[in-house]
């Protein structure tokens, strides 16, 4: 019975040992073949990678192709007749001659030549004030009144003056009277004759002094200063209450629209005379002229240069005296000939400076945008050089390239939305 139960434990152990191994080779197997699909699971992620680099790759080209496209779209295409009422001009490209111009600063300032200085005829106190800086003033516009002193003794010199004139009148007639009659002499007649004659010239020379300076007769020592001339309170030092001398100049009257340039003249730079230069103002983008009217005799202080004068020829209110400006001067006299288009034809876009083309493509008319490299401006601001971006004799819009850029912002905006 034992040897049996021995025999059946045996069994059991060899049926456990089988069922082991079993199982042990069937992890083995199943870790193999996983090991196996991780590997073709690899390679088909790798397959699967370059497959979607070249679908990104194709669709980067054929995004480029796009591009391409919508850089041809972006011209602007219109038929003769309505490039024609836009106001659309065009030209070729051509050679011409372009000075050497540089800018150099300068300063609006008045005119003295057409300037008025006014001081007071008398010292006194300032009682009113008629006039404000910048106002228009006509000729003969009272601008101040001063209380003078000695305007008062001088009046009343002038009095009495008048009332002396009246008595040597009456004696001279009483005396006319009895020498006509035979019975005064000769010699009072005469005496009484010189005596009105002296009286009449003191009374006349006070009165035509009074006249000189503008004065009333019985102003009561209030004396008015007024402006000699049409024009603008330019300069005033001027306050009610304060008291001024006859030397102190009070106001300064400049004549409107007449205005001087005056620059120091560069070493490499030669002017004459009744030259014309342009000249530019800082606060704006509109070209202004002047003629060249004189050198002054003396050089600047500072830089031991020559300053010119030239008179404005343009009224604008931007033109004020002080304004700071650019003028352009030729560096020398030669002209050099270039490749040039008209500066009204240079547009800005996207900070760059373009021209647009022109091209006739079935039938219709074909502007695009070309970027340009602008070189120096012509001394009359009319033309200006091309380095590059064009081409000898390639058609380019002259006039109404703002109306081009403003459809093709328009255009753009379009897309965007």
């Amino acid at each position: 019975m034992s040897a049996q139960k021995k025999r059946m434990e045996w069994v059991w152990v060899l049926i456990l040992a089988v069922v082991t191994a079993g199982i042990a080779l069937g992890l083995f197997f199943k870790s193999d073949k996983d090991a196996h699909g991780e590997e073709k699971d690899h390679e088909h992620s790798e397959k699967e990678k370059e497959s979607k680099t070249a679908d990104e790759h194709e669709h980067s080209e054929g995004e480029g192709e796009h591009d391409e496209t919508e850089e041809s779209e972006e011209a602007i295409k219109m038929s003769a007749t309505q490039a024609t009422e836009q106001g659309i001009q065009f030209a070729q490209v051509d050679e011409g001659k372009i000075s050497a111009t540089q800018r150099y600063p300068a300063k609006i300032v008045s005119n003295l030549d057409q300037q008025a200085h006014i001081s007071s005829g008398y010292a006194g106190r300032v009682e009113q004030v008629n006039v404000v800086l910048g106002q228009s003033v006509k000729k003969g516009q009272v601008i101040a009144t001063i209380y003078a002193p000695d305007l008062i003794e001088q009046q009343a010199n002038l009095d009495i003056a008048v009332q002396n004139l009246a008595l040597a009148k009456q004696d001279y007639l009483r005396e006319k009277t009895l020498f006509d009659q035979g019975v005064s002499a000769k010699q009072d007649y005469l005496r009484a004759q010189n005596g009105f004659k002296r009286a009449e010239i003191e009374v006349q020379a006070l009165q035509s002094k009074f006249k000189a300076l503008g004065l009333r007769v019985h102003a009561q020592g209030r004396y008015a200063i007024s402006s000699p001339i049409d024009g603008v309170v330019s300069k005033k030092d001027l306050v009610v209450g304060e008291y001024v001398q006859m030397t102190d100049q009070l106001v300064t009257i400049d004549q409107t629209g007449r205005l001087w340039l005056e620059f120091i003249l560069p070493s490499n730079v030669i002017v004459r005379p009744q030259q014309k230069i342009n000249f530019q103002s800082l606060q704006s983008d509109v070209i202004s002229q002047a003629v060249v009217k004189r050198i002054l005799p003396e050089a600047d202080t500072t830089t031991g240069q020559l300053k010119i004068q030239a008179e404005v020829s343009d009224s604008s209110v931007i033109l004020k005296p002080n304004v700071m400006v650019n003028v352009w001067l030729a560096s020398n006299n030669d002209e050099v000939v270039v490749p040039r288009v008209a500066k009204s034809a240079v547009q800005q876009v996207e900070g760059k400076a373009v021209v647009f083309v022109v091209q006739e493509k079935e039938g219709q008319l074909q502007f695009t945008p070309q970027p340009v490299d602008l070189g120096a401006t012509s001394s009359d601001q009319k033309w200006i050089e091309v380095k590059s971006g064009l081409t000898q004799k390639q058609r380019y819009v002259t006039q109404g390239s703002f109306v081009l850029k403003s459809e093709m912002e328009k255009s753009e905006a379009g897309h965007a939305h």
